[in-house]
């Protein structure tokens, strides 16, 4: 199950995590997260173990917007990922379940201490 955070779970459940990150950055308000939405569950059941699946509700206070906007999110959805707890990179909008295991994927192949620790394949 894709874990809920807020801005205050950042820190223990994202930049401490011992292994790479995806936090989707959405609001229920957004259509192209509703339709996002069984993609990236989807996804999180075939990388289970190997990434950590989050996602931050925009909508839900005003210092989850205000976190999302300094981490780089300016439009929803936007799935940051992060590894050794800095972001490496970012997947914005829509996409079919393969498409988002193949650019998260290669996202994580250009930070190798990720892919000692926790290969996708």
């Amino acid at each position: 199950m894709v874990k809920d955070i807020q801005h205050t779970d950042f820190q223990s459940e994202v930049l401490d995590s011992d292994k790479p990150v995806v936090v989707e950055y959405w609001h229920n308000k957004c259509p192209a997260c509703e339709e996002m939405k069984p993609v990236y569950e989807k996804l999180e059941a075939h990388v289970s173990g190997k990434v950590k699946i989050t996602r931050m509700n925009l909508l839900e206070s005003r210092e989850n917007r205000v976190h999302a906007i300094r981490q780089g999110a300016r439009s929803t959805p936007t799935f940051m990922i992060y590894c050794g707890g800095r972001p490496i990179g970012a997947i914005i909008g829509v996409r079919a379940l393969g498409e988002m295991e193949s650019e998260l994927g290669a996202l994580l192949r250009v930070s190798d201490s990720c892919l000692r620790s926790t290969p996708l394949e």
